[in-house]
């Protein structure tokens, strides 16, 4: 039990610290240029949603009344509920968005990663590529209505609302960079899933990593869903699916 659990913690070391690595494996090969139009359409994706989730928040907050003595303490607990939920629900809309936004067009990057790694990339034909895109969609869906009731339901942990909500973040964060990846290395839907759960450690390393990106304005929408996908990228060859599955098995059974 100890040996399984220090194994998670390093895996969730090597995904945290693999968002660094793939920023420096961009910069070592020169790979900018494919970041170009990801890291637009992502930074352009994130302003809209951070107006949009400020001005929907404070919107519904105008509505309630209480009367003027406590209109002081009404005003101040709302601007910071506002601020807490509209950071969510824009952190809620961009990961459901990214996935059918930005992500397609990361195809290029990775496969030039998978090239300067591998020798060549993994190539898995239009008709799966069609499949995979329809599934993620799904996914993405899916993950939106998820995270919503997470919200909801975090405000029962009261002041501990923050740190429930960036679990749940990380978790979506990362698992959206490493659904890419999945979609190549699995040849079904079952087998995706089971790759998933095998490498929930690094999912949730490489997710905080990223999520804790996203606080350096503009910045960070620019490089968490490029370096994000390249990171993952990294992290499969450090640790091969077949591997991962063998691993998790094992454990399973245990």
């Amino acid at each position: 039990m100890i040996g399984q659990f220090w194994s998670a913690v390093q895996q969730f070391q090597a995904g945290f610290f693999a968002f660094g690595r793939g920023l420096v494996f961009i910069a070592r090969y020169r790979l900018w240029g494919y970041l170009l139009l990801p890291a637009f359409l992502s930074l352009a994706l994130g302003i809209v949603l951070i107006i949009a989730a400020f001005w929907a928040v404070q919107g519904v907050g105008d509505y309630w009344s209480v009367g003027e003595q406590w209109q002081w303490l009404y005003q101040g607990v709302i601007d910071v509920l506002a601020t807490l939920i509209a950071i969510f629900l824009a952190l809620i809309g961009y990961q459901t968005l990214i996935p059918l936004v930005v992500i397609p067009f990361l195809g290029p990057l990775l496969n030039r990663v998978e090239k300067i790694t591998m020798g060549q990339p993994i190539e898995v034909g239009w008709r799966r590529d069609l499949l995979n895109a329809m599934v993620g969609g799904w996914f993405a869906v899916r993950d939106a209505i998820l995270q919503v009731l997470f919200l909801v339901l975090s405000f029962l942990a009261g002041p501990l609302q923050p740190l429930v909500m960036a679990i749940a973040n990380s978790y979506f964060l990362g698992r959206g960079s490493f659904d890419y990846l999945l979609e190549k290395h699995s040849t079904s839907l079952r087998e995706r899933k089971r790759l998933t759960r095998a490498y929930t450690p690094q999912i949730y390393g490489l997710g905080l990593a990223q999520l804790l990106a996203l606080l350096i304005p503009l910045v960070g929408l620019v490089l968490v869903p490029p370096v994000g996908v390249v990171a993952a990228a990294l992290l499969i060859q450090e640790y091969p699916p077949q591997k991962q599955l063998t691993a998790a098995n094992a454990v399973s059974r245990h």
